[in-house]
């Protein structure tokens, strides 16, 4: 299924043709040819319904399995009210209990899930760029959300509600710099009382409040975070090469992860790792973690995509798809991104399975921690 669909969104990237399709167009030569592509019987009305119509409202493609609704799908060139329509589209699967509804304008496609609660755009879950997504990207994701098999078998819903959870995800941590402006710009009793009492502590007189207020006011200006972007990244090394460094000058305690469970790691703070022979100073378990995604993807680039079977208690800990993860970062020269939202035993199982992976024996990892 995957290869021809990916040389189908090939063509739609080299030929251009369709920014030209009308809205007719659009449904024959770009849905009901990806639909055909996704396995679904594009001649079987009852499972493709054209036209479907509900109240004043009539939808281009209605998907269902044994007479049960399960997606629309609804296309439409126009942009100017595009969150218009959308409302309506997501308004209409609800009430008729679609599980997803998608609009496309032909390149674009957007998914939404009428069952969860806020706004449309808290009920968005994911998009499809036919045409800047590298086409096995695209390919994936259609496949995740429209194949036949996995509507029939309610994978699509899976995806989408993983897709949407992790989207919330995603915008809480994006909102975090907001809120700290928030609190140490607006008036805050806690803030004040936790210096008020930390000043009491420190020198047993207790500040005024008025007087705390005042120092916030006098230095809230450098504590407002004004560039919210997180740097994940260390700088750039040659392809492969993780420089050498010396080892912390007084570690606390050294431990290679075959001698150890990764339970042992829980609540330790991380100084260094060493790997063949090599010690790596690193401020979080994090960064220990990229940095070996990124040796092993650039030592092993034709292999690396075995990552993708990794699973932590069903929770995938790579995937192609940034949205399916809570706290993405990128591999480095890849399309793959790893979860960082881990705990300490959690990465140093994770690292485990990775050394397991591509051959190495977890004594040749050596982790000093505090």
């Amino acid at each position: 299924m995957k290869k021809p669909l990916v040389s189908f969104v090939k063509e739609l990237r080299t030929s251009k043709k369709i920014f030209t399709f009308d809205e007719a167009s659009i449904k024959q030569a770009v849905v009901l040819r990806l639909l055909s592509l996704l396995e679904w019987d594009i001649f079987n009305v009852e499972e493709i319904c054209p036209d479907f119509s509900s109240d004043a409202s009539t939808v281009s493609f209605a998907l269902r399995i044994d007479h049960a609704g399960k997606v629309l799908i609804d296309v439409k060139r126009d942009q100017e009210d595009a969150d218009g329509f959308h409302k309506q589209l997501v308004d209409l699967a609800a009430r008729e209990a679609f599980e997803l509804c998608v609009h496309t304008d032909g390149p674009h496609w957007w998914f939404y899930l009428p069952s969860a609660k806020g706004g449309l755009s808290q009920k968005r879950c994911h998009v499809i760029d036919l045409i800047e997504q590298k086409p096995e990207d695209a390919a994936a994701d259609l496949m995740a959300f429209l194949s036949r098999e996995r509507v029939a078998g309610g994978g699509h819903l899976e995806a989408a509600t993983a897709a949407h959870q992790s989207q919330k995800r995603k915008m809480a941590t994006e909102f975090l710099p907001e809120a700290w402006n928030k609190v140490l710009a607006g008036p805050n009793k806690i803030l004040v009382e936790i210096l008020s009492d930390a000043t009491e502590k420190l020198c047993g007189c207790k500040a005024d409040p008025g007087v705390v207020e005042g120092f916030i006011r006098q230095h809230v200006a450098q504590w407002l975070l004004s560039d919210t972007a997180r740097d994940r990244e260390s700088p750039r090394r040659p392809e492969g090469d993780i420089p050498p460094a010396d080892p912390p000058a007084h570690p606390d305690k050294s431990s290679d992860i075959k001698g150890k469970k990764p339970e042992f790691f829980a609540d330790k703070s991380i100084n260094s790792f060493t790997f063949q022979g090599n010690t790596f100073p690193v401020k979080s378990w994090e960064q220990m973690l990229t940095t070996l995604c990124n040796h092993f993807a650039a030592t092993n680039s034709q292999q690396f995509e075995k990552v993708l079977w990794m699973y932590d208690d069903q929770q995938p800990c790579f995937s192609r798809y940034s949205d399916q993860l809570r706290i993405p970062e990128k591999v480095r020269k890849t399309n793959i991104y790893v979860e960082t939202k881990l705990a300490p035993e959690e990465i140093v199982k994770t690292v485990g399975d990775l050394l397991t992976e591509f051959g190495h024996g977890h004594e040749e990892l050596v982790i000093t921690t505090q």
